[in-house]
């Protein structure tokens, strides 16, 4: 692939919404690193893009739309899975867990879903995965709160989810998030994140699930602030100002 080819589908890529860290350029396009980063600082420099820790977005997303769950769903794939993975060991048998609809999220059922627990989501794609994953064994009993099936996105929101979830109380509520910088978590709309406070409100602890392509981003609405987190499972580098002042608000960052 030549140059020119290589920045349009890295435009392209990124106009569709998509952000792009060095390393997974570089495994896409089949070019080392270091050529990736020159592009990058070419795009940068030319006013193309905007930068992120380790890569680029397009310019202008600080307040960023919603993609469709799709779209989310293909991004940093491989890294939502292993986030994952690593969140279901928080949780112990016996507890009530509190599940909101991202795509981070959506990886847990298949680590939850046999453990004597309970289970509360907004999410018809968790509550689904949940019950197909049980099939006649015992495992998690899965409540799915009640409100308006907000589109593109499989969620349940609005006042009779907030009703809903308001009346359980759980060990840990396991959130997403749109965006993450040193004030803390945030995300694309507002029905969305009244939900999640809702679960905040109502659980003894919070655990955040959010892989590094998040960070630097500050999307519409503030979720929480990082003394209201007591975990967040990332891939991020331990000196990216996100993670620094995570831990300096006592948050248990787990790597």
């Amino acid at each position: 692939m030549n140059y020119r080819e290589r920045i349009r589908r890295i435009l392209a890529a990124i106009e569709s919404g998509e952000e792009l860290a060095v390393d997974q350029a570089s495994r896409r396009f089949k070019v080392s690193p270091a050529t990736i980063r020159r592009d990058f600082q070419r795009l940068h420099a030319e006013g193309r893009v905007d930068k992120t820790w380790g890569g680029i977005k397009a310019r202008g997303r600080s307040f960023n739309l919603m993609p469709p769950y799709p779209v989310r769903e293909s991004r940093q794939t491989a890294a939502k899975k292993d986030i994952a993975a690593r969140a279901a060991a928080l949780v112990q048998d016996g507890d009530v867990v509190f599940i909101d609809g991202g795509t981070t999220t959506s990886h847990l059922p298949p680590h939850l879903a046999c453990k004597r627990i309970r289970v509360i989501t907004n999410s018809l794609v968790i509550a689904h995965t949940m019950d197909r994953l049980r099939k006649d064994r015992p495992g998690a009993e899965v409540y799915l709160a009640g409100g308006m099936l907000f589109p593109q996105s499989e969620l349940l929101v609005g006042p009779q989810a907030r009703e809903t979830l308001s009346q359980y109380h759980a060990q840990w509520a396991f959130l997403s998030a749109g965006g993450i910088d040193p004030r803390g978590a945030s995300n694309h709309e507002e029905r969305i994140v009244d939900v999640e406070r809702t679960m905040i409100g109502n659980a003894e602890r919070v655990a955040l699930l959010a892989d590094r392509s998040k960070c630097g981003i500050r999307s519409m609405v503030h979720v929480c602030t990082w003394e209201e987190i007591d975990a967040w499972v990332t891939d991020t580098p331990a000196a990216h100002p996100c993670v620094q002042a995570a831990e300096k608000a006592g948050v248990n960052v787990i790597r």
